[in-house]
């Protein structure tokens, strides 16, 4: 054999062996371990019916990413609460031990858009992925450090609004606002614009408070503008009072509300009073039926001996986000390689909503579901009612 050729043999034996040294990094997956995750609950407060909602979600697919082995063998999420009943300054507070703990690579949050909107600020200067839960106000997402598993009720509302007014023939419309809530009235607004490039006229619009607990006064003032259809846009304590008032004082023409009418806690609240309100939701047990929907209800009612909510449906979604961006790391994982992994993922490999995309940070769903409660307590889409 000529010394060229043995040469030749010999270099081609190195490069092959360098390749086969390689394959294993460049096929490993995510290293074996439990990648924690610090979780900012809300199950305390005023909106704390809500946020429950959220963190069992959150535990239910962190339970079951766990069981599928669904990022590799031997991996997990474990998430790491931390209380601070809707406010501002806990959250904070809370925010700052995670990022001081070095062993959290993430953190999900909050359900108040301002509150997000206070720890947005500690999360992109000390760059740690954020996902948001449950804050509604457009523009809270800024990848590769902070994402958005809130479906925007925004251009929902809108889509009711327009369809119902349809529907029922209405002229008129007059709204009940709260009037210290942004997102509420950026949610009006744009409804409103809707309307009337749609010839629904406004009759006029009636203020009220997040904190106000009787609202005889503006139902009293929404019904003397005698509009064909009401609109509310309020948090859940005042939407209800709102319709309640509204159905307390005679008002038997069609009242539209928004999602938060949404939860089973709701209508045992207000019974009668709530059927056959018209408003807009992303999620419904009652109303899903793809397999993975479907699964998830059984599994949640299994664990948490109730359904699951749209609440439910966001907190569940967060975890496997994030999931899917730890699945397609390999090695072991930093909060740097997250963020970039989580800022490639253009659409949710496992989802409730019969399909789920991830636009410049933000969760979005396809189509407008409506529906009402129904005399027993069921969710069932909306129809207008018969004269």
């Amino acid at each position: 054999m000529s010394v060229s050729l043995t040469r030749r043999l010999v270099g081609l034996t190195v490069v092959a062996a360098a390749v086969c040294t390689q394959l294993p990094a460049l096929a490993q997956g995510l290293a074996p371990g439990e990648y924690k995750i610090g979780f900012i609950t809300e199950n305390t407060g005023p909106i704390a019916s809500a946020g429950v909602s959220f963190w069992n979600g959150a535990q239910l697919a962190a339970d079951e990413v766990k069981a599928r082995a669904y990022m590799g063998a031997g991996t997990s999420i474990s998430l790491q609460p931390k209380e601070s009943g809707s406010d501002a300054a806990r959250s904070i507070q809370n925010m700052n031990q995670f990022v001081a703990d070095r062993s959290i690579l993430a953190v999900s949050c909050c359900i108040l858009s301002p509150v997000v909107g206070s720890v947005k600020p500690v999360v992109l200067d000390a760059k740690i992925p954020l996902v948001i839960y449950g804050a509604t106000a457009v523009g809270l997402p800024s990848p590769p450090w902070v994402y958005s598993m809130t479906i925007l009720p925004g251009p929902k509302d809108v889509a009711t609004g327009v369809t119902v007014a349809g529907e029922i023939k209405a002229k008129t419309a007059a709204y009940i606002l709260a009037n210290d809530n942004e997102a509420f009235k950026n949610r009006m607004a744009d409804t409103r614009k809707a309307l009337e490039a749609a010839g629904v006229s406004t009759a006029g619009v009636v203020n009220v408070l997040t904190k106000d607990t009787d609202f005889t006064a503006a139902a009293t003032q929404a019904m003397g503008l005698k509009p064909d259809m009401i609109l509310i846009y309020a948090t859940q304590s005042a939407a209800v009072g709102a319709v309640t008032s509204l159905r307390d004082r005679g008002f038997t023409k069609t009242i539209v509300g928004n999602d938060v009418l949404s939860p089973a806690t709701v209508f045992k609240r207000m019974g009668a009073t709530a059927v056959g309100v018209p408003f807009p939701v992303s999620f419904s047990d009652s109303l899903a039926d793809s397999p993975e929907a479907k699964a998830f209800i059984a599994a949640y009612q299994a664990r948490f001996k109730n359904s699951p909510d749209i609440y439910s449906a966001q907190g569940y979604q967060a975890v496997w986000f994030l999931a899917q961006g730890l699945k397609s790391i390999s090695g072991t994982p930093t909060r740097e390689s997250l963020s970039q992994a989580l800022s490639k993922i253009t659409s949710i490999e496992h989802q409730v909503y019969g399909g789920q995309r991830i636009n410049n940070g933000q969760a979005e769903t396809t189509g407008t579901i409506i529906v009402n409660w129904s005399a027993d307590g069921q969710l069932v889409r909306w129809t207008a009612p018969k004269n």
